[in-house]
């Protein structure tokens, strides 16, 4: 079971063409021994003078200006590119999420008000009675995944200790199943401790994720939990829990990807901003597809590279 070198060069073609230059920069980083420092310099183009992140790096809000869940997207590409903690780009935005910490909520908002001001998918909207946009139904996302780049690159933190002991407080308080974007944020801070706080995480979400992962492959076209979201590759702490249906889901991607090339996202904007979501579209087929080909690679399943 491979990605056949049609199917590949396809791909390779799609991204090269019609993706955004961070998506194509990495491309090349991870399949085409490209330049690290050409895609670290595509990477800073979405960071802003208070070193947050911007500038529609996460397509479904058209936000220029910096939120703390668009800051999540550029910590995850900079630990894809091994940035250091000593990196500026690092160190600029893990200064912006410390100024951006609020005390009475005990964490981080998403996005600002200000991306009610520009186009943006209907569960991005920040609801003002609540004070929050429709994703944040939980302390989870995007907090426990930003506690995990405090792990990650601010370990002695004074904080740290304090914001860990609530995450897993709010964890052990979710209702079951636990919600996708909740179980995906807590694996990144699972992903970033260890010892006692590194068991008790991943015992809780270990007994969960087949509750919060859909493991109907009828239902892998709709926008739900698919298996390697959770488990994208064999490292992954729930591959042996998944493995099953992981197989599985690797099958049924070879046979989606598009005749295009692509791999198409489950969502859309259902009917808001209707002359902006093509754009974002595009950049989630990017997106999408290299993740894809990068799964594939830790899988092994990639014929030519």
């Amino acid at each position: 079971m491979n990605l056949s070198p049609g199917q590949w060069k396809k791909a390779k073609d799609y991204v090269q063409q019609n993706a955004r230059p961070l998506e194509q920069k990495l491309f090349n980083y991870h399949f085409e021994e490209g330049s690290k420092d050409e895609a670290i310099h595509e990477l800073s183009c979405y960071q802003n003078e208070d070193g947050g992140f911007g500038r529609s790096i996460e397509p479904d809000f058209r936000l220029d200006s910096s939120s703390p869940l668009a800051t999540t997207i550029g910590l995850q590409k900079a630990k894809e590119l091994k940035l250091t903690a000593s990196h500026p780009i690092v160190q600029k935005a893990m200064n912006y999420l410390q100024n951006e910490y609020n005390e009475e909520n005990e964490g981080w908002n998403a996005v600002p008000e200000k991306v009610n001001s520009v186009p943006h998918a209907p569960w991005w909207h920040f609801d003002l009675e609540r004070g929050h946009c429709g994703v944040q139904t939980t302390w989870a996302n995007p907090n426990a995944e930003i506690v995990g780049y405090f792990h990650r690159f601010q370990p002695d933190h004074p904080r740290l200790k304090e914001w860990t002991e609530k995450a897993i407080i709010e964890l052990t308080g979710l209702v079951e199943p636990i919600d996708m974007h909740d179980f995906l944020c807590y694996e990144k801070l699972l992903n970033e401790v260890e010892g006692k706080n590194k068991s008790t995480l991943f015992n809780i979400l270990s007994t969960n994720v087949r509750k919060t992962v859909c493991t109907d492959p009828e239902r892998w076209n709709e926008y739900v939990a698919k298996p390697l979201q959770v488990a994208s590759e064999p490292s992954s702490p729930f591959y042996e829990i998944l493995e099953d249906v992981v197989q599985i889901q690797l099958g049924k991607e070879l046979e989606s990807q598009h005749h295009d090339g692509f791999w198409q996202p489950t969502w859309s904007w259902f009917g808001h901003y209707e002359e902006t979501w093509p754009d974002a579209e595009t950049e989630w087929r990017g997106i999408l597809t290299l993740e894809m080909l990068k799964v594939f690679k830790a899988h092994h399943m990639l014929v030519t590279i």
